[in-house]
């Protein structure tokens, strides 16, 4: 809020500055004219008594003094009524940021009667999105990343992983953190943007040794155990298979660049050579003879090249029609 003010200062003073110059400018014409008429000082002959022909220039410069003064007053005005805008234009982006803006918080919570999973939950009024949730266990520092959290939406990790085994039971944390030597305070950090690409970020403390005392009495269970660890496998269940799902999309979009890649070099070789066989190119490309002869029908469907199945041949066309590679 400080810096908004003094950036508003800032504006006032700019929009200022042209009107005082102009205020200066004409006190000190008027000045000057003054001591002229008063024979003070003689940067202009004036020989009086003055004639009629000499009223014209004098009336002339009085009128450029009027309406220059007339100017800045009007150029006073519309810079008021400007910066007026701009402070109400201000206001509103602030309005608008605080009605979409995400509210992170994390926190240590039951999953069942004996698991435990770190989750965070946006209790904003707008999205977060690219969320990188970090967090500090045993000296060591775990982050797992989000696209996208709605408001009022949580999204449960857990809260130590050893290799490729999570530690989701509170004894098995509770043995992890004594291993290590370790304290029970995990110390947490989150990142994101907003929907207009505006960088937040939160951190804070949570405390596992109160979870893991909590633990042992009947008071935090409000609901059926069994129930409650069924909804909450569920719930992990759906986090992992939306892991996969991303993950399969990233295999799924490198190895569709990698048949482009493959397709790309093999009818550049045979433009380049004019003639090779489906041996001479595996040997130049180390691809598999099955999948070149597939890339070679491909091109020869397309009319990029001509291959002779028979002889395993290709040869280079040209003047055909070339289709694009995305098409194979």
């Amino acid at each position: 809020m400080s810096e908004d003010r003094d950036i508003e200062q800032d504006e006032r003073l700019r929009d200022k500055i042209p009107i005082w110059t102009g205020y200066s400018l004409i006190a000190l014409f008027t000045l000057w004219l003054i001591l002229e008429i008063l024979g003070k000082v003689n940067w202009v002959r004036i020989q009086p008594p003055l004639g009629a022909s000499d009223f014209g220039p004098i009336a002339s410069a009085v009128g450029t003094i009027v309406l220059t003064f007339g100017l800045l007053l009007l150029y006073d005005k519309q810079a008021r009524l400007q910066g007026i805008q701009a402070q109400t234009q201000r206001n509103q982006e602030q309005l608008m940021e605080q009605q979409f803006r995400p509210f992170l918080t994390g926190e240590v919570g039951f999953m069942n009667v004996t698991s435990v999973h770190f989750s965070i939950q946006n209790s904003g009024n707008g999205p977060a999105f690219d969320v990188v949730a970090e967090w500090s266990v045993a000296g060591q520092s775990r982050s797992w990343e989000i696209p996208r959290l709605a408001a009022g939406e949580n999204h449960s990790f857990p809260i130590v992983v050893e290799g490729d085994d999570w530690l989701l039971s509170t004894g098995e944390i509770e043995e992890y953190l004594d291993e290590h030597d370790a304290g029970t305070e995990i110390q947490y950090s989150i990142e994101c943007k907003d929907r207009f690409d505006e960088p937040l970020d939160f951190s804070g403390a949570v405390d596992f040794g109160v979870l893991i005392q909590r633990s042992n009495s009947d008071e935090i269970w409000d609901t059926d155990p069994l129930e409650e660890m069924q909804n909450d496998l569920s719930k992990i269940q759906r986090d992992i298979r939306k892991m996969r799902q991303s993950e399969k999309k990233d295999e799924q979009a490198a190895r569709w660049q990698n048949r482009i890649s493959q397709t790309n070099e093999i009818e550049a070789l045979v433009e380049k050579h004019g003639e090779l066989t489906v041996d001479q190119l595996n040997s130049l490309t180390n691809i598999s003879e099955s999948n070149i002869r597939y890339r070679l029908r491909a091109l020869d469907s397309a009319g990029s090249i001509h291959f002779l199945r028979n002889s395993d041949k290709a040869t280079s066309r040209r003047d055909g029609h070339n289709k694009k590679l995305s098409e194979f």
